[in-house]
């Protein structure tokens, strides 16, 4: 029997196992090596911040629910993968280093947050990529009765070379990994300390890297700066953060911004493993360059998929899952199951929050890869979305099947 190893358990790894094991059946073996035996619905932990979900509500445990659909889970935390000679190397929860051996391969341990790469993080930084990063701003947000508050994102590290094999307008230059959470939480803040009635103590500021939202189209970023606008929302672009002090942060260029409370999604760089692995399996970010049909440009039993894969830009869910479906398409395909693989478009598809108020931001735009489509559309019916988008995940424990019909909406 073909033996398929996926790494990584969060939107593009969950989604590869769960599609290759519906569509190949009994012709494939499937193992999936996750370092933490639970998985998050990470588009959920801006609630947990704000107090509206505890992290046990988002959870997910793999080891059961893999087995429930024949996946095989190991905890381990991948250290390289050597590809010519088909393993993995990985360490056990006791330390242990151990190898596993594959036919195929579905990489989808995402990238790094490089926490390390700013100053004065353990002490002042706060963020909510993580769960324990939601639960620490969580407790900080109970206790912050008004001051500056900055939330922005700091830069991506995008591999250049070799190049992905696919239209080169499909993976634009990114200076940020991902501006949704930001935009999300920047709207969920208003709405939070207007509930706590010390809105006008608090005074935000957000800030980029490069051009806010520039994924975006005009039109759109446009209607968002007016939304701030509204929100009486500072907003500050080309802020490359490489400190955060006690009451202020700091930019690559010296420029500081006053901050009681500073909050921000870390540098994105390539995921250690990645850069550990055969050199010639990543680009120079140490991330996967692959084709149309996510798999390697070098190897072709090695498949990419979510944010380990180069050409995800941003490093978005929405991407994560579809490159996923793609690659357990292309895989069946091959081994003889007779199924269309989709192709793969990239679509900026989110929906930005504001539960306390009772509506979110419902965004849709393409015109970043040469696209037309282009709405950033608020409305109380996106909050339901969002909402629906949550317990569909965790019903399903995170098998996205449907998708691709549910961006759509």
């Amino acid at each position: 029997m073909t033996k398929v190893l996926v790494l990584g358990g969060r939107f593009g790894a969950l989604t590869s196992a769960y599609t290759l094991r519906r569509i190949a059946g009994d012709r494939v073996e499937i193992k999936l090596i996750n370092k933490d035996r639970f998985s998050y619905f990470r588009p959920g932990l801006p609630h947990v911040a704000l107090g509206l979900r505890d992290p046990e509500e988002l959870r997910i445990d793999l080891s059961s629910a893999l087995q429930e659909k024949g996946i095989a889970f190991t905890q381990g935390e991948v250290e390289k993968i050597d590809a010519n000679s088909r393993t993995v190397y990985y360490k056990g929860p006791n330390g242990s280093l151990r190898e596993e051996d594959y036919d195929y391969l579905m990489v989808g341990v995402g990238a790094h947050l490089a926490t390390d790469m700013i100053g004065g993080w353990d002490q002042y930084g706060y963020s909510v990529c993580e769960p324990e990063f939601a639960v620490k701003l969580r407790e900080r947000l109970r206790n912050f009765k008004g001051g500056r508050i900055t939330i922005g994102s700091a830069p991506f590290y995008q591999g250049k070379n070799p190049k992905p094999k696919v239209p080169e307008n499909f993976v634009p230059r990114a200076d940020s990994a991902c501006e949704g959470p930001v935009f999300e939480l920047s709207l969920m803040l208003h709405g939070y300390f207007k509930s706590q009635g010390v809105l006008d103590k608090v005074k935000v500021t957000v800030y980029s890297p490069g051009e806010y939202l520039s994924d975006l189209s005009p039109e759109s970023r446009k209607a968002v700066a007016e939304i701030y606008k509204q929100l009486g929302v500072e907003l500050v672009h080309n802020f490359r953060l490489k400190e955060v002090r006690e009451r202020e942060i700091v930019d690559e260029g010296g420029k500081k911004l006053d901050s009681d409370l500073s909050i921000l999604l870390p540098p994105y760089t390539g995921n250690p493993a990645l850069k550990s692995s055969s050199k010639d399996l990543t680009d120079d970010g140490g991330f996967i360059p692959t084709d149309m049909n996510m798999q390697s440009i070098n190897y072709d039993n090695v498949y990419a998929v979510g944010d380990a894969n180069s050409i995800t830009v941003p490093k978005l869910g929405y991407l994560a899952v579809q490159t996923g479906r793609i690659a357990s398409e292309h895989l069946s395909s091959r081994l003889g199951v007779n199924t269309k693989v989709e192709k793969y478009y990239p679509t900026i598809v989110c929906v930005a929050d504001n539960p306390l108020e009772g509506y979110a931001v419902s965004v849709k735009d393409d015109t970043w890869y040469g696209g037309s489509t282009s709405i950033a559309q608020p409305a109380a019916v996106n909050h339901l979305k969002k909402e629906l988008f949550t317990k569909y995940f965790m019903w399903t424990k995170g098998d996205m099947a449907l998708e691709k019909f549910l961006g759509s909406w």
